[in-house]
């Protein structure tokens, strides 16, 4: 007998899925579904691979391989359909930690998506998204304003859509991971929060999230490291230092480009500096309050801060 399918909330997509995903919103109806998930056989490697690293393949047709020996393998193909290898015996944590990122991140590829490497809270009315490369801090920062009571939109990966001339964030899966100094940092127990990989040190932190309405985007946050700094700065940027270089703003840029989205990640990167402001925070080398961080981001960058700058 087959597997009873359910259908979730998956980055704004229906994703119709006979494997259970309890961390995503259940949608009811009976729409046509966006993506669809299923077990099913899935190769070890693409015999028509046009591009491989350790954990990853893409074939002739776009399609790409996920592949993490002996936990878990996804075949994602025309950003439509998945399929977990049905092999596979990993628990459901490990299914959705791996699906929230690198599948995500392939999926919004696939669809031509801007899907932005970042943690996205509120700050009033509108979205504010701080992006980095990993180890910059950008799930410490979306913890820390949980905590204070915003309201997290995405963590990690922050699609990206443009619409009457506003950016928009499509909400995405309201879990915080975060290293053990993280959530040290934050004053939580590491070993209470819940676990995404049994063989990880991350632990997920289950935060307030908000509806599933795209967000307007009110200012993105570049978050870098300077060991000659004694003290955080924020400063405004223009022009191409605003979108470059790529691979601190863009999930899996890589990935992007070699499925064609070479060309098309710029161009969106180039729309978003235009109708959004971009700025950069950087951080001395070591440890840092992420409260003294928090605070700047939010007294700069929100739409209060902003009026005052302006003014």
């Amino acid at each position: 007998m087959p597997e009873a399918t359910e259908d979730r909330l998956f980055y704004g997509y229906r994703l119709r899925s006979d494997v259970p995903l309890p961390s995503l919103p259940t949608l009811t109806g009976d729409d046509a579904p966006d993506l669809v998930l299923r077990r099913g056989p899935v190769p070890d490697r693409l015999p028509d691979a046009v591009w491989v690293s350790p954990f990853v393949e893409i074939g002739g047709d776009g399609s790409v391989l996920i592949r993490i020996p002996n936990v878990v393998g996804f075949l994602v193909q025309g950003g439509r359909a998945l399929t977990l290898d049905h092999a596979s015996t990993a628990e459901t944590s490990v299914i959705e930690t791996f699906l929230f990122s690198v599948v995500a991140g392939a999926v919004l590829h696939q669809r031509g998506m801007l899907p932005l490497h970042a943690s996205c809270v509120m700050v009033g009315p509108v979205a504010i998204a701080m992006t980095g490369v990993s180890g910059r801090g950008k799930s410490t920062l979306a913890g820390i304003l949980s905590l204070r009571g915003h309201a997290v939109v995405t963590d990690d990966i922050c699609p990206v859509g443009f619409e009457g001339g506003r950016a928009l964030i499509t909400p995405g899966p309201p879990r915080v991971r975060l290293w053990p100094d993280a959530a040290g940092l934050l004053g939580l127990s590491h070993a209470e929060l819940a676990t995404g990989r049994p063989d990880h040190p991350k632990r997920v932190l289950v935060a307030h999230g908000t509806d599933a309405t795209p967000k307007p985007l009110g200012a993105l946050v570049r978050l870098a490291i300077d060991k000659r700094l004694t003290a955080p700065v924020l400063q405004r940027l223009s022009g191409p230092a605003a979108i470059t270089p790529i691979e601190e703003l863009v999930y899996r840029a890589r990935l992007g480009r070699r499925l064609g989205r070479r060309i098309g990640l710029f161009q969106d990167l180039a729309r978003l500096a235009t109708l959004v402001p971009v700025y950069q925070m950087i951080r001395p080398e070591g440890t840092v309050d992420p409260s003294l961080l928090a605070d700047l981001i939010v007294s700069t960058v929100s739409p209060a801060g902003q009026e005052g700058a302006d003014g």
